[in-house]
């Protein structure tokens, strides 16, 4: 309901369903801890036979058989994290860009965070994309997932590096919500 928007039908409805979701979340400490705590729900961790997304990136010889899905790993963390600041401080837009920049305008992000967020968020959407449009070229099913080994050296340096904001931004979430606490 955060994110939806009325296509036909009473607006009105919609507004009361938002309406009541602002006044439960309000002042709800526990309730925007557990809505931010989903951040954490495909962290990534890996075990010996599955590295991490971080692992394969940093060892080029692990096992890179299972894709890294750029939706769990990036996509899903950025945009459901800005989604719970905003409802934790008011921010009442729906977009995640627009989202991110009520936040900085607030002081609850800074400039730097605010750009590489909005950053990484068009590098995954974008990669993901190309990605989706390269299979479908092949006769293949446009998966979310990427091999990076397949990767060419700028990509993969690209991904490294969005792949971090995540990593300092889920962190940021942690201290926020005391994620650790859960």
């Amino acid at each position: 309901f955060l994110d939806a928007h009325a296509v036909c039908g009473d607006a009105a409805l919609l507004a009361q369903v938002r309406g009541a979701v602002w006044a439960l979340v309000s002042d709800n400490d526990a309730l925007l801890a557990r809505f931010a705590a989903v951040v954490n729900a495909f962290d990534g961790a890996g075990d010996a036979a599955q590295p991490s997304w971080w692992g394969r990136l940093l060892h080029p010889g692990a096992p890179a058989d299972a894709p890294v899905d750029l939706k769990k790993a990036g996509v899903f963390p950025l945009v459901h994290g800005v989604r719970a600041l905003a409802l934790a401080d008011g921010v009442q837009a729906t977009g995640t860009a627009e989202r991110v920049a009520a936040l900085v305008a607030a002081g609850r992000l800074s400039a730097a965070m605010g750009t590489d967020l909005v950053d990484s968020l068009h590098f995954f959407m974008g990669l993901k994309l190309k990605l989706g449009l390269a299979a479908l070229d092949i006769g293949r099913k446009a998966e979310g997932g990427v091999a990076v080994d397949k990767l060419s050296s700028l990509d993969r340096d690209l991904l490294k590096d969005t792949l971090g904001v995540v990593k300092r931004f889920k962190a940021l979430l942690r201290q926020r919500f005391h994620l650790d606490a859960l």
